[in-house]
């Protein structure tokens, strides 16, 4: 079984990178956007969705394709077509074609979800393998943290079109990285077969396991929840307390520093505590957040400060579930790494494009229907969790 390096580690963590940042280096600017292609907010918000639909689609193919032709290949082919389709969204001169090109945006940075935790699923196993994918997500979750930060500062220099030029910029360098650091980690023996017969089996062998079943549904809500958030926050937060674009990214990037101390947290108590019992944690501290948020809506007390608490709260509560969930799901289907990696991604970014624009429809887009919104996915997420979780022993991993 191969090992992975230090170098090897940070080239993963800044191709797992490249998601958060296309969806968080221009939300600073949705407004802007909007007023730009004379659209409205709706509209606005689809174009988050057709980037969560292009990762959904992206991962779901590009599961099983991995493990029939590897890691290297698709993913020097995909981070090209990132690259394309960021100069694509520079290009775009309405909201469609935005749409579109974002969903082709995010389709190629699926594979990065997908091909990185296959690798890991390649060369570790078991509670060794949650620690890497925490070490990841805890370096990747610097993205949401930089990138609107970069996105703001980025706006003092231009409109939106210079997030994407260095969308562009950074997909270069990364798919150069990759070139020279990224091996091949699945021999040519344990590849499986290339067809849509082969697929569907595929997916069907990983799906009739009630237990992946509902940790991917898990993870879905979780990630719905953020969603939600990186789609409505900016509106409800600039509308309702007069945020500057610039003003905005520091309350983002305050919310989001919370969640990367949750990964290092989690990281560094792994190498002592259970990955369940960190899950259970997290579930746990998803509940609280849930009912924070709830009583919070139910009072009236709409602060900038009770607001940005209890965002970090919830959003949070992902750097003590995602890495342990996917240690957990992808535990025993290591002759199927790509496929289920690429299942759980699917999950993930279904439920978040499905969830991102019913803020505004059903909920509106002010603190209180971004927050109770929120509230139903944590609530989901922790019922389910500990129902379906319930007899998942430690050591098990």
């Amino acid at each position: 079984m191969p090992r992975i390096n230090k170098r090897q580690t940070a080239t993963l963590s800044l191709i797992a990178s490249l998601g958060p940042f296309q969806f968080d280096m221009y939300l600073p600017a949705l407004p802007a956007l909007m007023l730009f292609m004379h659209t409205t907010d709706t509209m606005v918000q689809l174009t988050i969705t057709a980037s969560l639909f292009g990762m959904a689609a992206g991962q779901l193919l590009v599961g099983p394709l991995i493990d029939a032709l590897g890691r290297r290949k698709p993913l020097i082919i995909a981070l090209s077509v990132f690259v394309l389709a960021s100069i694509a969204c520079l290009s775009a001169t309405n909201v469609l074609w935005m749409i579109v090109a974002r969903f082709v945006l995010g389709f190629s940075a699926a594979s990065g979800f997908v091909i990185n935790n296959a690798f890991i699923r390649d060369v570790a196993n078991g509670q060794n393998a949650s620690r890497l994918y925490s070490t990841q997500a805890a370096i990747s979750s610097l993205a949401p943290v930089v990138a609107p930060l970069i996105g703001g500062q980025l706006l003092l220099l231009g409109d939106w079109h210079v997030v994407f030029i260095f969308l562009a910029i950074l997909g270069a360098a990364v798919l150069i990285m990759a070139m020279y650091l990224m091996p091949e980690s699945l021999p040519l023996e344990n590849r499986s077969a290339l067809s849509f017969g082969a697929t569907f089996a595929s997916w069907g062998s990983v799906l009739k396991d009630r237990r992946f079943v509902a940790i991917g549904l898990v993870g879905g809500l979780l990630f719905g929840q953020v969603c939600v958030f990186i789609s409505g926050a900016p509106f409800a937060l600039e509308g309702e307390f007069k945020l500057s674009a610039t003003e905005y990214t520091f309350a983002f990037a305050t919310v989001t520093i919370v969640m990367f101390s949750a990964n290092s947290i989690n990281r560094y108590l792994l190498q002592k505590v259970a990955s369940i019992k960190m899950l259970r944690y997290g579930l746990s501290q998803a509940l609280f957040s849930a009912l924070y948020l709830t009583v919070v809506n139910l009072l009236g007390i709409h602060q900038l400060a009770v607001t940005l608490i209890g965002f970090a709260l919830a959003i949070s509560a992902m750097g003590f579930c995602m890495a342990n969930l996917m240690g957990l799901a992808m535990r025993d289907h290591g002759e199927r790494a790509g496929t289920a990696a690429g299942l759980i991604g699917f999950s993930n970014s279904i439920v978040g494009a499905i969830a991102a624009p019913l803020t505004s429809i059903f909920f509106g887009l002010t603190v209180v229907g971004v927050t109770s919104f929120m509230s139903l996915f944590l609530l989901a997420a922790a019922v389910l969790g500990f129902v379906a979780l319930r007899k998942e022993m430690p050591g098990a991993h």
